[in-house]
This record gives structure tokens, sequence and C-alpha cells, in this order.
């Protein structure tokens, strides 16, 4: 069709036969289209898309604000289970035709393109005041940090309830965990947990600056009205926006965290839109350029006091005196518990983030989380039929009023 029109506009009567040749039509086909200005059937107008049996999904998410047509696509490919699933190319077709509207936010202000060596840079920022709510309606808010190395791109995002320089300084040893390395130079804005104002001058927290002095990273801040210098990590934006497809399609915390677990995973296996790589594929080579950990046990002190426990039957750990809950899967497993100053226990296992509490929320000298419990009671026999969330209530109440003391 497309060539006929341009033998339209420049008044050149076309070979209809080699035409039909070329693109397996009849002749007479060809002809009927140039003479009577008809469209031509080639019958694929009328084949169902892979996507009809996903369409109310994809409406309803559609429907969500700020969700984009590639947050919908990847939860589409994370959910479904559906291996058959066509591209995100044959996605977008598919709602433009069908006229499935998103309201995806425009793109970002342009700015030149700023290379780094390997093991040079990591840009940080947080991904803050997020809101979600589970299927039950629950709304959770919480923050994300996310790091991005300047040359390969790898992005790294941690969860996190608070934004304090204690969720930061928690967030600084996770990384440094992950990645088995650490960049020379570490960029961000004018965070509040980094940075304070006085008299119009700009000043680093002394305890940051501590932490980066022991872990062998200068610590550098963006120029004022020039945030786009880490533009690099601003791209984790782009990524965490998928989270928005979730709302109201996870059970709890834990759910959530690895939603965003998920997220980081397909982030660093997709290509890149600068280097063509998927940043996995690259930091590979990068790692060798990173400056190696030192005493990670003494940078995991700076955050808090750490305590590595194996979990009990109970799903109790021990910090600050008290007992806090874990989730069923680490009964039996090794644990780091980390009480920081603030007054939050966070507890990871392998590297991932498992529980969070607070201490300064309550005198309990037992903590269960009531996700934590009902998944513990899940299994018992007595509690097959009931409602296992009323039923964890119910004993986390009886508990409270028992001053806390665990029945073993």
């Amino acid at each position: 069709m497309g060539e006929l029109n341009i033998y339209r506009q420049l008044g050149i009567k076309p070979n209809f036969s080699e035409i039909a040749r070329r693109y397996g039509f009849d002749r007479h086909t060809i002809a009927s289209y140039w003479e009577e200005g008809g469209d031509i059937d080639d019958g694929r107008c009328r084949r169902t898309s892979g996507f009809d049996r996903h369409r109310a999904v994809i409406e309803e998410k559609a429907a969500l604000p700020g969700v984009t047509k590639k947050a919908v696509h990847e939860f589409l490919l994370h959910r479904s289970g559906d291996a058959g699933l066509p591209g995100y190319n044959a996605f977008t077709h598919y709602c433009r035709t069908r006229g499935i509207a998103f309201s995806d936010p425009g793109g970002p202000e342009p700015h030149p393109r700023f290379e780094t060596p390997p093991g040079r840079q990591l840009q940080f920022d947080w991904k803050e005041s997020l809101s979600m709510r589970s299927r039950r309606g629950e709304l959770f808010e919480f923050n994300v940090f996310t790091a991005t190395l300047g040359c390969s791109r790898l992005h790294r995002f941690v969860y996190s309830r608070t934004r304090t320089t204690d969720d930061l300084l928690a967030c600084f040893t996770a990384v440094i965990r992950s990645l088995g390395g650490v960049p020379e130079e570490w960029l961000t804005d004018n965070m509040s947990s980094v940075v304070t104002f006085s008299g119009g001058r700009r000043a680093r927290s002394e305890r940051v600056l501590r932490f980066a002095r022991e872990a062998g990273f200068d610590l550098q801040l963006c120029r004022p009205g020039m945030p786009e210098t880490k533009g690099k990590d601003e791209s984790a934006n782009r990524f965490l926006s998928r989270l928005a497809a979730y709302d109201g399609d996870f059970e709890d915390e834990a759910e959530l965290i690895a939603v965003i677990a998920h997220i980081e995973a397909r982030s660093n296996a997709e290509p890149n839109d600068s280097t063509g790589v998927p940043p996995a594929a690259l930091f590979m080579r990068e790692k060798e350029s990173l400056r190696p950990v030192g005493n990670m046990r003494l940078l995991e002190d700076m955050v808090g006091d750490v305590r590595e426990q194996t979990v009990p039957a109970t799903m109790l750990v021990r910090a600050a005196g008290r007992e806090w809950s874990v989730p069923r899967k680490c009964i039996g497993r090794r644990v780091r518990v980390i009480a920081m100053p603030g007054g939050q226990i966070r507890i990871t296992m392998a590297g991932e983030l498992v529980a969070v509490h607070d201490s300064s929320q309550g005198t309990r000298k037992v903590n269960y989380t009531e996700e934590h419990y009902a998944d513990a009671i899940s299994g018992k026999a007595r509690f097959a039929d009931a409602d296992i969330r009323a039923a964890a209530r119910e004993n986390l109440e009886l508990l409270d009023r028992m001053g806390g003391a665990a029945d073993e």
C-alpha cells in the first residue's frame, strides 16, 4: 500500500505483475486496489493476539496513575506465566490499535552524556515517598535506595521504610556487599541524610564521611542546579516506575521487597540504551576495576550493632535485648541482625533484606509481625480451615496480654 501511494504521488502507473510477485498477491487484487483505492485484506486484521486473554488486566493497569506501557508489559511477563506472550513492540501496537491509552511521562530534559572509566564512579539517590496498597488494601509507605555504576550502568535497588542516616549507611553496606568491591567516587545530590545547610553553605555529614573514609571512597556532591550530572542513576526511576503496575497486586512487605528485586534483575538483564549491552554483562568486566573491600565487619559496626544468628523454629532472633520475628524460610539459616542507633532492626539473609523492625515502637519482649506469624501457623492442622490472618491477630493479641512471654 505504501509503495502504491508513492506511485500515486509521482503520477506513475506501477507494474501490477511485478508488485504482485514481490508481495505474494494476485495482480488483479493489486490492480483493483490501484483503480478503486480499496484496502488489501491479507487476513492479518482478523487474527487474535496473544494479549487478548490479558486485555482486562491491561486496561486495569493502564488506568493506574503514572503506569507506563513498559511497566505493564513487564508485569504481564512476570505474573502471567504465559511463555508465548509477544514482545514489547507487539504490545505497543496492540494497545494502539485497541485504543488502550496510557499516561506515559514525558522524556527528561536533554543533556550531554558523560562517560566514566570502569570502577571510577557510583551514583546514588533515593526514590522517595512511595505508597502502594496490598491485595488486602493495606497501605505501604516506603523508599527505594538506588545506586548505579557509571561504566556498566549496573543498578542496585534497596527497600527502606525511612531515609535516615542509619538507613543510608545500611544501604551503603548492602551495595558494597553485593558489588564485592568499592567504586572510587560516590556521587549524589543534596539529600538530607548526607548534607546540612548552614548560612547558605553545604556541609556533609561527618558520620557519612567517616564511613566513606573507612570504606575507601570519595563522597562527591552534584553542583547546585545541575542534578543531571548523576543522570545515569536518574535512569533508575524509569525502571522503578514499573512498580506502579503492582499496586494492589502483592501480598505483604516481603513480596513487595521481592518485586523490587525482580525489577532490579530485569533492569540489569536488558540491553542498556547507551551501551547496547546488558549491565550485568558489562559489570563482569567493571568488577575487576573496583577497589577491594577492606574490613566489612568494621563497616557494618559503623552502621550499628551487628550479630550473626541461626534462626530457631520460633522464627525469632535477638537484638537490643528483645526478640524479633523473621520469615519462615529463615528457619535453620544464618542471618545478620543489625540494631541501628535510631532504633531500627534490619535482618538480612545471604545479602537479602528479609525483615525490618522498629525497636522505638513499644516495649514488648517478643515481637512478631502479623505476616510472619500468619506464615508460621499456616501449616498447622488446627488452622487449616480458619482465616489465617484472623487467627494470627487473635494469637498476637493474646501474646500481648500475657506480657510478651513466648509459648515455647
